[in-house]
């Protein structure tokens, strides 16, 4: 399945901290929403996901009682990355370069099931968790894992690694990432797991 920690780009092998993908501001449904802010690294999201203004902001969406106005507050107030890749604009045409990264997204999990969820994903024999981190409204979690594109499609990678994971763990990953330009919202994350070769000490 490739190595966890150097990628094949375009005949090039980079090292996981050189890996770069876009990464915006928040207000997801905004004019300036559909420009990423910077071209930024796993360290730049672990930086921006860290602070103490993204555990305020964290802690207030997770205090509002109705899904609507979670949903709300997340598209109004949370930054996002396209981890798939770096982008001009965020639509598929807009792709720039693929980052060999997937991100699969498990919703409505309760406190144990992703407990249990991020054990069967950080111990998986065949993909490499390069980022894990519960999701911003606190009931389900966002893994990021390495893909070799030179063996499949982004589509057919997305397919078959949720195919594996249903079938083997029996969790049922979100379909709509699949779009090489799907978004994936941010948030703070005490408990977050990097690889380790992206962080700085």
């Amino acid at each position: 399945m490739g190595t966890k920690n150097n990628f094949q780009l375009e005949g090039k092998a980079l090292p996981i901290t050189e890996v770069k993908f876009s990464l915006y501001g928040a207000g997801i449904n905004s004019t300036s929403g559909q420009k990423p802010y910077m071209q930024g690294t796993l360290r730049d999201v672990c930086a921006w996901m860290s602070t103490p203004r993204m555990a305020s902001i964290t802690r207030q969406l997770r205090a509002i009682d109705d899904e609507s106005g979670q949903k709300k507050f997340k598209t109004e107030r949370l930054p996002f990355a396209t981890f798939s890749g770096q982008f001009s604009y965020r639509k598929a045409d807009g792709l720039i370069q693929h980052s060999g990264l997937q991100c699969f997204d498990f919703d409505h999990l309760s406190a144990d099931d992703i407990a249990n969820a991020r054990q069967l994903l950080l111990s998986d024999p065949y993909f490499g968790t390069e980022l894990i981190f519960t999701s911003p409204r606190g009931n389900g979690i966002k893994w990021v894992t390495h893909v070799d594109l030179s063996r499949a499609t982004h589509e057919q990678w997305y397919s078959a690694v949720r195919a594996y994971l249903h079938s083997s763990y029996g969790l049922e990953a979100d379909s709509a990432p699949s779009n090489v330009a799907s978004a994936c919202f941010l948030c703070f994350d005490a408990e977050m797991v990097v690889n380790p070769d992206v962080l700085p000490f």
